[in-house]
């Protein structure tokens, strides 16, 4: 096992998200799956089943897209997922293997691959990258909204031509570095007081802006521009020109010193300025509160000590500066909804290496 205090270098070393699969329906359903026990299914009432079946329409509903922000310095075993994967590289390179072949990318670069299908990941030697999660149904009838005119998208691209197979794009690195801040709203979406009704809105909300700064990629090199005024929810830089080195300093601050017991107050001095600027500049320029963000570093740090070692999660929780191994299992338990424990007991559905020939 690798040592437990081991940091990626240039970015917080996280786990990668592993949702686990309902598969008898192929719906997102992270940390559920419990069935009745055969002597008892017959007793559920109508109202049971209606009731059961509005619960399960729910959470599909309200877990049709998420977003993880991952580093990885270990290979990955062949894991089949039951959704649509779209990996994003920020930093560092990655192989990525599939059934029908082996693709390196490289930063601004993004890999999508259909549902059921497995994929093995390979740093070289660390990538940073954001994976996108989507159920399959919902990410094609939306690109196929936001891409109305398949005769002007490259081919293979359209999502009515797509056959689910490793698809790789290369928006670039500024592109992506602009799609960022969008993904990181949403891998918090539905880990708070939010009603499900606005999670789902604000779901969408968050994947037209993302495709109205990408959709150029998936445009044909012939395509004409739109004579009307196109819409365009992403106009020009997300954050002010006078914001990005502070922002940018807190960022680094608390990468670097996660371990340390900040504070808005005491992360709003150690860069000179006060603590409302600070806020108001954080929130644009990465789409949370500054205390929140720190909140998810640790816990993307935690998850890769506890995906990548074989420490305690109370020597994790420290690592990463929460003093009680409590807090750190409550985050984890509200990210992928089991407890440090039952993740690292409880393997994804993975192929091998004979299997998978």
């Amino acid at each position: 096992m690798r040592n437990c205090e081991l940091r990626a270098v240039g970015a917080v070393a996280v786990s990668e998200a592993r949702p686990t699969a309902d598969w008898d329906d192929g719906a997102l359903n992270p940390g559920s799956g419990a069935t009745l026990p055969e002597n008892a299914r017959h007793s559920v009432t109508r109202r049971e089943r209606a009731s059961g079946a509005e619960t399960a329409e729910s959470s599909r509903r309200s877990e049709t897209l998420t977003a993880i922000e991952t580093v990885r310095t270990l290979p990955t075993n062949r894991a089949v997922f039951a959704h649509v994967r779209i990996l994003h590289v920020m930093e560092g390179a990655v192989e990525v293997e599939t059934e029908r072949d082996i693709r390196r990318l490289m930063p601004g670069s993004a890999l999508a691959l259909g549902a059921h299908q497995w994929c093995a990941i390979r740093p070289l030697p660390c990538v940073r990258m954001w994976t996108i999660y989507a159920h399959e149904e919902f990410i094609r009838e939306q690109m196929a909204w936001f891409l109305p005119e398949a005769t002007r998208v490259r081919s293979g691209l359209h999502p009515h031509e797509w056959d689910g197979g490793p698809l790789v794009l290369v928006p670039g690195l500024p592109t992506l570095r602009r799609v960022e801040p969008l993904w990181r709203q949403m891998s918090v979406l539905g880990r708070g007081a939010d009603t499900p009704e606005m999670v789902a809105i604000r779901t969408v909300e968050l994947l037209a802006q993302w495709m109205g700064i990408v959709v150029p990629v998936f445009l044909a090199p012939d395509a004409e521009p739109s004579r009307e005024r196109t819409w365009a929810p992403v106009t020009g830089r997300l954050t002010a020109f006078s914001a990005i080195g502070h922002v940018g300093r807190a960022v680094q601050l608390l990468h670097e010193r996660m371990d340390e017991p900040w504070t808005t107050t005491t992360l709003a001095r150690a860069i000179a300025i006060s603590r409302t600027h600070l806020t108001r500049q954080f929130v644009s320029g990465t789409g949370i509160a500054p205390m929140r963000y720190l909140a998810e570093v640790r816990l993307t740090e935690f998850s890769r000590l506890i995906e990548e070692s074989d420490c305690s999660v109370a020597h994790a929780a420290k690592v990463v500066g929460w003093t009680d191994p409590r807090t750190a299992s409550n985050w984890f338990h509200r990210r992928y909804g089991m407890t440090p424990s039952q993740y690292r007991l409880n393997p994804h559905p993975h192929t091998s290496a004979t299997s998978a020939a």
